[in-house]
C-alpha cells in the first residue's frame, strides 16, 4: 500500500557543476576522459633508477618535485632523487625509497652527489603508479543512478569532471489549512489548535536536502484555497497540504482543486488507519505538471502518510532505484488488537539476545496523539482485523517500515 501512484511519476534530468551535485542521483554514467595519474607516477620518496644497473654507488643527476617536470638522461650508474606524487624520469623503471639508500657525498651547499644502494634486491617497476592506474580512460567512474557524496566529488575533481546530469530536486511547497488553525507561537483561545504539521515536515524534507516552500495557513473559503494554492503551484513541484480533506461541510479543498484547477484525483480515500481521507491528485499549472498531496489535519496521519505517499514519490523524482520503503521483520514484544483497517501501528525497536528486532508499542496511537511518533523507530504493517484473528499475539512476527536508523 501506498506507492501505486508511483507509476505515473517521473523525474527530470539537468547538468549542474560538479560542486554543486551533492547528494544528487546520477542520470548518467560518468566516463573518464584522461588515464589517472596521467603520468608514471613515485609513490615513495627515494631515487628512480634502472632494474637493470647493478651499481652500487649512484650517481644523482637531478632532482624531481611534485609539480616539476625535468628531462634527464638516466643511464648506468646514475638515479634522480623523486618525490611522492612526481613525475618517474623517462628511462626509469623503478623507485628506490630514501630508506633502501645511504648518502656517499654532498656537495658544499648540501645537495647530494652520490648514493649507495643498500639493498639491491628490486622489482621492474617498483614503487611506480603507471599511467592510468587509478583510473583509465574511458572508464566508467561514477554509475547510473548512484547517489553523489563526498568521494564522489573527489572523484569527479580527481577527473577534471566540471558538470554532471542528475535528478533535479523537486522544491516542495508545504500549506496547512483550517479556520480553527494558528501558527505555533499563537496563544490559545477555545476551538483553536497550533499548526505542528508544517513545522515537523518541514524538517522531514530538510533532513533529506529538499527544498522547503512556506506557504502559510489558508483559511476554509475556496477564495482563500485558490490563492494560497495558485502561490503553490508557482513556487514548487510538489504541493503538500495538511487538513480540510476528510467529509466536514467546510472540507472542500478536493472541490476546489477540481473545479478551479482542473486536477485529476487518483485516489482520495484509503483503507488504512490513520489517514483515511489522503488524496492524491495532478494538474498542470502555467504548462508544467504539480503533484499535490491532500493529508489529513491530523498530526500523527499527516506524519504517516507523509513517509508513506509524499517521501516515496520525492525518491522517485530524485532518481533513487528503490523509492519504496523496504519493510524488515520484527517480533512483536506484546499483543496487539487489531483494527478493522490495516493500521500503521508507531512502535520503537530493540535487540533481543538472538539478535531480532523487537517491536514495543508507543502507547495510545489516536491520530491526534504525536507523541505516539516521537520515539518511534518504525511503522508496524498490521493486517486488517478478521472474525479468526482479532489480536496479534506476543511473538508474532509481522513486516514494519524503519523510519529511523537502527
Amino acid at each position: 500500500m501506498g506507492t501505486q501512484h508511483l507509476g505515473i511519476i517521473s523525474g527530470n534530468l539537468r547538468d549542474l557543476p560538479s560542486s554543486g551535485c551533492y547528494s544528487h542521483i546520477l542520470g548518467e554514467n560518468i566516463i573518464a576522459s584522461e588515464p589517472y595519474p596521467p603520468f608514471p607516477a613515485s609513490i615513495k620518496d627515494g631515487y628512480a633508477v634502472l632494474v637493470d644497473d647493478m651499481s652500487e654507488i649512484r650517481k644523482v643527476i637531478g632532482t624531481v618535485t611534485p609539480g616539476c617536470q625535468l628531462d634527464f638522461d638516466l643511464k648506468s650508474g646514475c638515479c634522480v632523487r623523486v618525490s611522492t606524487g612526481s613525475v618517474v624520469p623517462d628511462k626509469a623503471d623503478a623507485v628506490i625509497q630514501v630508506e633502501d639508500t645511504s648518502i656517499v657525498a654532498k656537495d658544499e651547499e648540501g645537495n647530494e652527489i652520490s648514493i649507495k644502494i643498500e639493498k639491491q634486491v628490486m622489482k621492474r617497476f617498483q614503487d611506480i603508479r603507471a599511467v592510468g592506474s587509478d583510473v583509465k580512460k574511458g572508464e566508467v567512474i561514477i554509475t547510473e543512478k548512484h547517489k553523489i557524496l563526498a568521494a564522489e566529488i573527489g572523484i569527479m575533481a580527481t577527473c577534471g569532471i566540471q558538470k554532471a546530469l542528475v535528478f533535479q530536486k523537486p522544491r516542495v511547497a508545504l500549506l496547512s489549512t483550517g479556520d480553527e488553525v494558528v501558527e505555533s507561537g499563537t496563544p490559545l483561545s477555545p476551538g483553536f489548535i497550533r499548526d505542528c504539521n508544517r513545522s515537523s515536515l518541514g524538517f522531514l524534507l530538510y533532513e533529506n536536502k529538499i527544498t522547503v516552500v512556506d506557504c502559510g495557513i489558508a483559511k476554509d473559503t475556496a477564495d482563500d484555497y485558490m490563492c494560497y494554492l495558485r502561490t503553490a503551484f508557482e513556487a514548487a513541484d510538489i504541493i503538500v497540504t495538511s487538513g480540510s480533506v476528510s467529509m466536514g461541510e467546510k472540507d472542500i479543498l478536493k472541490q476546489v482543486l477540481q473545479i478551479d484547477f482542473g486536477a485529476i484525483i487518483h485516489f482520495g480515500r484509503i483503507h488504512m488507519k490513520p489517514g483515511k481521507p489522503t488524496t492524491f491528485s495532478t494538474l498542470t499549472f502555467e504548462g508544467k505538471r504539480k503533484l499535490i498531496f491532500c493529508l489529513p489535519g491530523n498530526p500523527v496521519s499527516a506524519f504517516v502518510c507523509f513517509y508513506l505517499f509524499v517521501l516515496p514519490c520525492i525518491k522517485k523524482l530524485m532518481g533513487f532505484n528503490e523509492p519504496r520503503h523496504i519493510p524488515v521483520k520484527v517480533k512483536l514484544a506484546h499483543d496487539l488488537s487489531l483494527d478493522e483497517r490495516p493500521e500503521y501501528h508507531r512502535v520503537f525497536l530493540k535487540y533481543d539476545d538472538d539478535c531480532m528486532l523487537v517491536a514495543h508499542s508507543t502507547g495510545a496511537q489516536q491520530s491526534s496523539r504525536l507523541l505516539s511518533v516521537q520515539n518511534a523507530d518504525a511503522f508496524l504493517i498490521l493486517p486488517p482485523r478478521t472474525n479468526h484473528q482479532p489480536v496479534l499475539k506476543a511473538g508474532s512476527i509481522v513486516e514494519a517500515l524503519l523510519i529511523k536508523s537502527i
